[in-house]
């Protein structure tokens, strides 16, 4: 769940901020993690007063940004932010060139594809395809994540700049199942070797009996961008499965990132 959005002071933007949209910007993104929450939930949330909340979700749902739930005094998202979304979708060239990359890649590893960027010290599920298998690993697109779990996550972490991953090593780092990594030591070991295999494997560090499987996508700068992964459950992801699903995703993330304009220099890396 999002908190409010820390500010640092003496940011040159601040000027520039218009606080009661920011405030509801933050509200909608709140409310995307939970939907059907009552004015009480979201302030406590978004860490504005009641009245304050209740005026912004009035002025949303007015719009169509969001729905009240009359009965039960509820709110969910609005049918106009699908709108928003599907535009997005259309206008971001990052997803538009990975939308047949991870239908390709469902279509051969059979378990969900997902493109992930990062915001801050999370990563962001931006893009989604899911498993045709009835038994599958729950994903959804605007999913947050920490960085320092994960498949995709990982891989944006490994290749953040130095102040993100000094920030994100220092911690607190919250186990989610015990093995979740948790001292600053064993992740600064495991971005290592993402960075020399070009890829990661994660079992079960966000949810138990998960495994994913992760690679970076670059643009025309080499600088990486996004990652692009599968992710499935443990008792079909054996290491053999893994160890094929890693050359498939691993050139699934090159074929993308050829795509956005990049070239690999003579040591592959751009």
């Amino acid at each position: 769940m999002n908190g409010p959005k820390e500010r640092k002071t003496g940011d040159p933007g601040d000027a520039y901020v218009v606080a009661s949209v920011e405030r509801a910007a933050q509200l909608l993104l709140t409310l995307a993690e939970m939907p059907d929450a009552g004015v009480t939930d979201l302030a406590e949330a978004t860490g504005t007063t009641k009245s304050l909340t209740f005026r912004l979700l009035y002025t949303l749902e007015r719009n169509g940004f969001v729905r009240k739930d009359a009965e039960r005094r509820t709110y969910t998202l609005g049918y106009r932010t699908l709108v928003l979304g599907d535009q997005s979708r259309r206008q971001s060239q990052l997803i538009a060139t990975a939308e047949p990359v991870l239908e390709s890649l469902v279509e051969e590893t059979r378990e969900n594809a997902l493109l992930f960027v990062r915001e801050g010290t999370k990563g962001l599920c931006v893009a989604l395809r899911e498993s045709p298998q009835p038994l599958r690993i729950f994903a959804s697109v605007g999913r947050l994540v920490p960085l320092y779990a994960g498949g995709a996550t990982k891989v944006l972490l490994a290749y953040a700049p130095d102040e993100v991953q000094a920030e994100v090593a220092a911690g607190p780092l919250e186990r989610f199942t015990p093995s979740t990594p948790s001292d600053s030591a064993s992740l600064s070991a495991a971005l290592e070797r993402i960075r020399s295999d070009g890829y990661v494997r994660s079992v079960g560090e966000i949810e138990p009996d998960t495994c994913s499987i992760a690679a970076p996508v670059r643009d025309q700068t080499g600088g990486v961008i996004a990652a692009l992964g599968v992710n499935g459950p443990t008792a079909r992801m054996t290491d053999a499965v893994t160890d094929a699903a890693a050359l498939t995703v691993m050139s699934a993330a090159a074929g993308l990132s050829r795509a956005l304009g990049w070239r690999p220099g003579p040591t592959g890396m751009g």
